[in-house]
């Protein structure tokens, strides 16, 4: 195996390792849920884990979706800021909404250092 071949392999790999370790770091928030029900209401039960530095405030949004795949509610639930390695546990209020198949979770931890 020639040299210039060895080196752009030690760069190769070096470089999927860099990009492998900062995706692990991308997201410091870690998600468990749980959907609940009981007759023909429903709320989503979960709780947040900080595994990185001090995050503000956390807002999660909650989405249902019929067995069609269709949005048929959506819940917003407001947390205060997570401690570093910290954990705080969320609950979705119950609503009566018969058809719920699915749902999902989105974290908005506010605006990004670029304003977006």
């Amino acid at each position: 195996m020639r040299k210039s071949t060895i080196i752009v392999l030690i760069v190769v790999v070096g470089f999927l390792s860099w990009m492998f370790f900062s995706l692990l770091q991308a997201e410091p928030v870690k998600v468990t849920s749980r959907l609940e029900r009981s007759g023909d209401k429903v709320s989503v039960e979960g709780q947040l884990t900080n595994s990185g530095d001090d995050s503000g405030p956390v807002i999660v949004e909650v989405r249902y979706y019929n067995e069609s795949g269709a949005i048929i509610a959506s819940d917003t639930i407001k947390l205060r800021a997570l401690a570093k390695r910290g954990s705080e546990d969320f609950q979705s209020p119950s609503r009566n909404l018969p058809g719920v198949a699915s749902y999902s979770l989105y974290l908005n931890h506010g605006r990004n250092p670029y304003g977006n």
